[in-house]
Parts: C-alpha cells; sequence; structure tokens
C-alpha cells in the first residue's frame, strides 16, 4: 500500500474513533475537538512531514500570498452579496450564513479558527488532494477532494464546498498548504463573525 493512502486510512480510524467515543466522554466540545486534531496532526506531522505539504521554500512569502487571496475572497464574496440584493431580500449570505452561538470565543477563535484548520489542510490538502492529484486529472481531484471536505463538516454545504475548491486550487497553485490554511483560518472567522456584525 503507498503510504500517502495508508496515512489517509490511519487518520480516518482516528477520526472515526474519536466520534464514536465522542457521546460517551464528558468534556468540552472544543477541548475534544483540539485532542482529536492534535492526534491526527502529530500522527501525519510524524509519519509525512516531507509529504504533507507542509514544507515550502518561504512560509512568510505564502503566509502573504494567502492573506492576497483572502482579501481578494472577501471582497468578491461582499460584492456578490450587495449585488445579490437586487433580486434576494438580504443577500446570498443571509441564505449561506447564520449566527453561531459560542459560549466560548476564545476556545473557538483559537480551536475553530487557528488549530482545526491547519489540521484539516495537512489532511485534505496535503495527503487526500495530494494522493487523488497523482491518479485523477486536475478538475477531478479538486471536486472529489471538496466533496471529501465538505462532507466531513456534518453535511454538504455549499460554503464549505467553496471553500474545498478554494482551497485545493491555492494548493495545487501554491505545492505548500500555508496559503490555503491562511485563506482557510480567515474563511472561518469571516464565517463566525460576518453574522454577528452584519445585517440581513
Amino acid at each position: 500500500m503507498d503510504k500517502r493512502l495508508g496515512l489517509i486510512i490511519a487518520v480516518c480510524i482516528v477520526e472515526v474513533i474519536f466520534r464514536a467515543f465522542y457521546d460517551f466522554i464528558r468534556i468540552d466540545p472544543l477541548l475534544y475537538t483540539f485532542i482529536a486534531r492534535s492526534v491526527e496532526m502529530g500522527i501525519i506531522l510524524a509519519l509525512a512531514w516531507k509529504d504533507c505539504g507542509i514544507t515550502t521554500g518561504s512560509v512568510r512569502k505564502e503566509v502573504l500570498v494567502g492573506f492576497g487571496i483572502a482579501l481578494a475572497f472577501a471582497l468578491a464574496v461582499i460584492l456578490t452579496d450587495l449585488v445579490s440584493r437586487i433580486a434576494l431580500a438580504g443577500g446570498v449570505l443571509k441564505l449561506l450564513l447564520a449566527r453561531q452561538h459560542i459560549e466560548n470565543p476564545v476556545g473557538f477563535f483559537l480551536v475553530g479558527c487557528l488549530f482545526a484548520p491547519l489540521a484539516e489542510e495537512l489532511f485534505f490538502r496535503g495527503l487526500v488532494y495530494t494522493w487523488l492529484r497523482q491518479r485523477l486529472p486536475l478538475i477531478a481531484a479538486i471536486a472529489v477532494s471538496a466533496l471529501m471536505f465538505a462532507s466531513v463538516h456534518g453535511f454538504l454545504s455549499p460554503v464549505q464546498l467553496i471553500g474545498g475548491i478554494l482551497f485545493a486550487g491555492i494548493f495545487e497553485w501554491r505545492r505548500s498548504i500555508w496559503a490555503p490554511y491562511i485563506v482557510h483560518v480567515l474563511a472561518n472567522f469571516g464565517i463566525w463573525v460576518f453574522p454577528l456584525v452584519c445585517p440581513f
């Protein structure tokens, strides 16, 4: 079996185990997510450091590229929302985003906006997308990895699907997880904060 596929299977098994025991362990959901992602990230980094997209010539440059893409994407989303208000009351974002009640904003920011996206980029782009890309044409690899990414978030949300497509496209271009990671972080933050500050 190919090493990358073995790691994908191992991480999936760990995720299944954590999900199976979730209802039996009475700890904070954010802490539980942090522990699960830590174990998964530890497996990936320990066994595939050079093969998971974490190494790059310049992390600083990739981070700056990520910020630039995130800014352009945010402007495109806001413009799309404003234009959509011509036909949709409240705009398209009102249909796609909902206010989230977060009891622990600091914990949510640290886990949901910073830590979990790193683990997800290592897995979905560094391992899954790369493995698919070696076997499928570009569009098929992006589509399949985006579907997988969206499906693990509970349901096939258009927001997660668009994110999966965007992150895979950036990874294909940059060959590193850092630019898609920055976009992922800022997207998660935006999905959380935008409905709180923007009237629909």
